[in-house]
């Protein structure tokens, strides 16, 4: 059986990457800011609310990271084929207990790679080059999960084909962790705090970044660099000292200050 055409499978990854982003931000955006909007407004965290033509920089930004994340997704593609990547079809080749623990390995492992090249991007020189793109939104909206400039956007998509080099990945193992990664993105852009107060700091849930997490370091501009994970932001002593305080329990407290960006 021949492989399809080049032109077909570029447009088949790139439509997937354009439609895991829309489905993803278009729903959160839908029921956090639309349909349950008055309901959810006292979870508001630090009196959260978009400036003038932040959505449409998301979106624009956003835009540019599909089509790079496309191009990883291509290029995934094509070392697999040409057997470069381990990656997988049938279950039975490592087993079920293999497949789980990969699952649960390439999560674990993403949070790591994000940790620490987050926590890169915050040096000034490349914050200023760089990250500054996906910070100008202070107060995020679920569009802001791929605002990234290209380079970020680059760096980012670099972890899934480095992973597949090294570690025998199912292919069903790698749908659902862009679900989770996608899932986890745009909820962690809602500005409104969604997850119970078990998940903030000292909650039995307190290993898991809440939509707290994130939202004070758009706000506060340093700190609670991890992304599905508290533990390296505890480990390295980089958790937000506010939100250390408040946690979840500050939705709908006033707006703090901006602070310069930190290496």
């Amino acid at each position: 059986m021949h492989p399809p055409p080049f032109e077909t499978v570029a447009m088949t990854v790139l439509g997937i990457d354009l439609l895991r982003y829309l489905l993803a931000a278009g729903a959160a955006w839908l029921v956090v800011f639309v349909l349950l909007r008055r309901r959810l407004a006292g979870r508001r965290i630090l009196g959260a609310a978009p400036r003038p033509g932040q959505v449409r920089h998301e979106l624009t930004y956003s835009m540019a990271t599909v089509f790079v994340f496309a191009a990883h997704g291509l290029l995934t593609y094509l070392l697999a084929e040409a057997g470069r990547l381990q990656l997988y079809a049938e279950a039975a080749r490592h087993g079920w207990a293999w497949w789980w623990l990969s699952l649960a390995g390439v999560i674990v492992a993403h949070d790591a790679w994000f940790y620490w090249t987050h926590r890169l991007l915050h040096h000034r020189r490349l914050f200023a080059a760089v990250h500054g793109v996906h910070h100008q939104s202070r107060h995020p909206t679920p569009w802001a999960a791929y605002s990234f400039h290209p380079l970020e956007a680059w760096v980012q998509a670099a972890f899934l084909p480095l992973w597949l080099a090294l570690v025998p990945t199912h292919t069903g193992v790698v749908g659902l962790f862009l679900l989770h990664m996608i899932v986890r993105n745009v909820i962690g852009h809602c500005s409104h705090e969604l997850m119970p107060r078990s998940a903030v700091p000292g909650g039995w849930l307190g290993f898991m970044t809440p939509v707290s997490h994130h939202h004070y370091h758009h706000a506060h501009n340093r700190g609670n660099y991890g992304l599905y994970f508290t533990w390296w932001d505890r480990w390295c002593g980089t958790e937000d000292r506010e939100y250390q305080r408040l946690g979840a329990g500050s939705a709908g407290a006033p707006p703090a200050r901006a602070g310069r960006s930190a290496a």
